[in-house]
């Protein structure tokens, strides 16, 4: 099963795509597994992430370090 937490917790994720494509402002052409698998945290650049990070949507706390 994936743990992609980080993913669905972020404002840049695009929720309008279709089922079981997971993409966003950074990667619009589909999340690196690394990250969707949580083996990288996206809150640290990434090759190719356009500059963009994960960042927590406004109604979501963020997680504890």
């Amino acid at each position: 099963m994936l743990n992609f937490l980080q993913c669905v917790k972020c404002r840049h994720l695009d929720e309008d795509a279709p089922p079981g494509v997971f993409r966003c402002a950074a990667f619009p052409d589909g999340i690196p597994r690394s990250i969707l698998l949580s083996k990288r945290d996206h809150r640290k650049p990434y090759k190719g992430d356009n500059g963009i990070q994960f960042e927590p949507k406004p109604d979501v706390l963020p997680d504890p370090e």
